[in-house]
């Protein structure tokens, strides 16, 4: 039972990781954008909820968890992970969600699921022994890793690529540093392209605007072309908006 510990907080690290990835996929698949299916909320309860599930779904079996390892080949001991956290889940406070229509909630589990049981029946079973020259911190510190990756650094240096990946706070703090960059009579192609999903109009005509925490703004588009656009720091009152349409030529 030497390593057990390290090796399946670790797998689980992979599972909550691909877990978080999954919600991201699904929460663009059906609302288009990662804010839509509250991934924010659900990196942090999923944190909280797997520190419940490690203690009493994994230490605590731990002597069945390693004894099937051992006996069952990779792919189905990887999907009894996954069927036993899905109800390990559901156990736990999946039945708040079962009268729900947030059902990724359920994906996300069993696909955490599967990655742990990958994850810990090849490193149980090929990398034990390796595991004893790992110091317990880095393992500790994968998570925050990963959190400092997505959150920090994936939305600073790709902005335009993370809008639709990151929760909405993140989104917000993207919108407010991006904006300031356009002009009036710069393309909507470019706007679009560096908020994607953010500004659809109808024939490159519209407008839209925002009172976000600390920033409000209004952009208005006509004949593809950027034609007013106004931003500052919040206040009571946001910008007028309903530009009249002008023929393009």
């Amino acid at each position: 039972m030497k390593n057990f510990k390290k090796i399946s907080f670790l797998a689980l690290t992979f599972g909550w990781i691909g877990l978080i990835i999954t919600h991201i996929i699904w929460s663009n698949l059906r609302y288009n954008d990662a804010s839509g299916g509250d991934v924010g909320v659900i990196l942090f309860w999923s944190s909280l909820f797997l520190l419940i599930f490690y203690g009493l779904f994994i230490l605590i079996p731990r002597k069945l968890i390693v004894k099937l390892s051992e006996k069952l080949n990779v792919i189905l001991f990887s999907i009894i992970s996954g069927i036993y956290s899905l109800l390990g889940f559901v156990i736990l406070i999946g039945w708040l969600f079962l009268q729900s229509d947030f059902s990724g909630v359920f994906l996300d589990a069993l696909v955490c699921g599967l990655i742990f049981g990958f994850s810990f029946h090849t490193m149980w079973t090929k990398k034990r022994t390796d595991f004893k020259q790992f110091h317990l911190i880095p393992i500790l510190i994968t998570p925050f890793v990963f959190l400092l990756i997505y959150l920090f650094a994936f939305p600073k240096f790709l902005p335009s690529i993370a809008y639709k990946f990151v929760p909405k706070n993140i989104q917000h703090d993207i919108l407010v540093n991006t904006i300031p960059k356009f002009k009036v009579g710069d393309d909507l192609a470019d706007l679009q392209s560096a908020l994607p999903g953010e500004f659809e109009f109808d024939d490159c005509y519209g407008n839209r605007g925002a009172i976000l925490n600390e920033f409000q703004y209004v952009i208005e588009v006509n004949c593809c072309k950027i034609v007013r656009i106004e931003y500052g720091p919040r206040q009571e009152k946001g910008y007028s908006m309903g530009g009249e349409k002008k023929p393009c030529g």
